[in-house]
């Protein structure tokens, strides 16, 4: 199955990495990938102004030139990743927008096609990582609708649920194939063409061995996690671990995406803000113990999130509250119900001898050694190939 072209409608490329990107990363080893930027999951509001506005800067102006220059394994006959950052209507469950995206989208989107002559023995793959993506089906020749369900958007925060409920309705019915990141998510589609697709992991990358950054914190003992800093972390549990433990540094990387976030006044409690993917390793390959702190909810139910392989990957002690998807892993990670199992859990795994801390990091990384986003891609391949016979 090599040079099948992949027209994908994801979020925008270069922001924190989603699956998706991670996915076509791989893909475009071997096949065409053209990239579509995110046109919204919910109405524009009048605080939103600034990323309107960067919105409509980046319209004809994407550019994939950094990726490009650093994938030199491309296939002979495949050409670089090539992105567009559309000028679209973000208004999810509006006829009109939908009338209008689909006239929009299918010239933006047939240009960009047309920067290379088709070769029509190349099936084509429709792969739509968002639901508003689906006003275009039908009208790029495509040869497979792919629906990637990476999120469960009912839950999910900043999206308008009811009228994406909509535009995921109609988009389900249509597609030829389903693939959803986690159980929870694919128990909401047909099961005669849903496939549940983990996320993957660069085990290479995160089984780095780094040395510490100059902004790293001066401690000896450093709990850490990096990811959106936002309502889906238990701050309450956060603190009463800070409280219990003064003597450990609890080092939170990403983006402060809430309005109060207290934890940040314990002495203790430590930021640093969002940074390439790529860097985070540097961190985390130092830091005495990975923390997973999330709540309980119906968005953290159904996620299966990228950070929990790559932990495994770098192979510290792992501490997570329960969910589902970490359930998978019990045998490596600490997991606890409450914040006093957190605390026990969180004490155990600081009190690993080398030795415990070495048998543990051989076992959780032999856990995700076949979990590679290059094992995944094969499956996806595999899958669809079989679907175009």
């Amino acid at each position: 199955m090599k040079n099948w072209q992949w027209i994908v409608f994801g979020e925008d490329w270069g922001r924190h990495p989603s699956s998706t990107q991670h996915l076509m990363k791989c893909m475009i080893n071997e096949h065409q990938v053209y990239w579509v930027n995110s046109i919204g999951l919910r109405r524009p509001k009048l605080t939103d102004a600034k990323r309107v506005i960067e919105k409509f800067k980046q319209f004809n102006n994407a550019t994939a030139n950094d990726f490009n220059q650093h994938n030199g394994h491309l296939a002979e006959d495949c050409k670089p990743l090539e992105i567009l950052a559309p000028l679209a209507v973000p208004w999810p469950g509006s006829n009109i927008a939908y009338m209008i995206n689909r006239l929009l989208l299918t010239y933006q989107a047939r240009a960009l096609l047309a920067k290379y002559p088709e070769n029509k023995s190349n099936p084509r793959v429709l792969w739509l990582s968002l639901p508003t993506g689906r006003c275009v089906i039908d009208a790029l020749e495509e040869d497979l609708v792919v629906y990637y369900a990476g999120d469960d958007f009912n839950a999910l925060q900043g999206v308008d649920h009811k009228q994406v409920s909509i535009e995921e309705t109609k988009l389900v019915k249509r597609a030829d194939i389903i693939f959803a990141a986690s159980e929870n998510i694919a128990r909401q589609f047909p099961k005669d063409k849903t496939h549940v697709l983990p996320h993957g992991v660069d085990l290479k990358h995160f089984s780095s061995i780094c040395e510490r950054p100059a902004d790293y914190p001066d401690s000896d003992l450093v709990v850490g996690y990096y990811g959106s800093i936002t309502s889906w972390l238990d701050f309450e549990l956060i603190t009463f671990l800070a409280e219990a433990r003064p003597d450990v540094t609890f080092l939170f990387i990403g983006k402060i995406d809430i309005d109060t976030c207290p934890i940040f006044e314990y002495d203790n409690i430590t930021h640093l803000p969002d940074m390439a993917h790529a860097e985070l390793i540097q961190y985390a390959a130092n830091w005495q113990v990975s923390l997973i702190p999330f709540v309980d909810n119906e968005q953290i139910r159904a996620c299966n999130p990228l950070k929990l392989r790559e932990y495994l990957a770098i192979g510290q002690p792992v501490v997570s509250t329960k969910y589902p998807a970490v359930m998978a892993f019990s045998e490596s990670i600490y997991i606890a119900d409450n914040q006093q199992q957190m605390l026990e859990k969180l004490n155990s795994a600081l009190t690993l001898t080398n030795t415990e801390l070495t048998q543990l990091k051989d076992k959780s990384r032999k856990m995700v050694e076949n979990s590679t986003w290059e094992a995944r891609c094969h499956s996806i391949t595999t899958l669809l190939a079989k679907s175009c016979r």
